[in-house]
């Protein structure tokens, strides 16, 4: 099991930022994203847990390169994310047959997130930029989120939060971000305010699949 430090910032000039990361950090790789997040009766979302089944594509041929199942626990923490981590790899020719085991099992996706990632590594740190976030809709056009910045650092042994997030503000002050960047919520919890205060709906499952 594995805990995963974060800290999460809203970037709004994406163009300058890239420049500023690609400094000083090495570009691992590219990718699209599609995170569909599944929850039975809402008890994961009410306990602010995760359980999320992520399908990478390749950028430009649109294949379909890695599957992830996840479950993170709850969140800790101030101006920095603590949550335990677990997931494990699948096979991309069982993805429909994992879908359809979730089925049975009574989970049903409720909030869809597709986005463009870069992934960059600068000592310990890993940084996530997430360019063009949406909330992918059962019906008509994605909800553009925004794009954001995530430091992390993931690990099985045990550190000291505030450390990591001194480590981890270091950092993300040097590409000019401050606390008044940070964002607490998660991408569910943006989707879910983003639809509740266009629609004045509490809850929709915005799952196309």
């Amino acid at each position: 099991m594995f805990k995963e430090y974060e800290v999460k910032v809203s970037v709004r000039d994406v163009n300058k930022i890239s420049k500023r990361i690609r400094k000083n950090s090495l570009l691992l790789k590219t990718v699209v994203q599609l995170d569909i997040y599944y929850d039975h009766k809402r008890i994961l979302f009410s306990k602010d847990e995760h359980f999320r089944l992520r399908v990478e594509y390749d950028q430009d041929s649109g294949e379909v390169k890695n599957v992830e199942l996840a479950w993170k626990g709850p969140r800790q923490g101030r101006h920095i994310e603590v949550r335990e981590d677990i997931s494990v790899q699948i096979s991309p020719s069982d993805l429909k047959n994992l879908k359809k085991m979730l089925k049975k099992l009574g989970f049903k996706p409720f909030v869809t997130i597709k986005k463009t990632r870069e992934r960059y590594r600068i000592d310990d740190i890993e940084l996530e930029f997430d360019k063009n976030v949406e909330l992918v809709k059962a019906k008509g056009k994605p909800t553009p989120l925004g794009s954001f910045l995530q430091a992390s650092i993931e690990t099985s042994i045990n550190q000291d939060p505030e450390n990591v997030k001194k480590q981890l503000w270091e950092y993300l002050s040097k590409l000019g971000f401050g606390h008044s960047d940070w964002i607490e919520k998660s991408y569910i919890e943006l989707a879910l305010e983003r639809l509740k205060n266009k629609n004045g709906e509490e809850y929709v499952n915005t799952s196309p699949s």
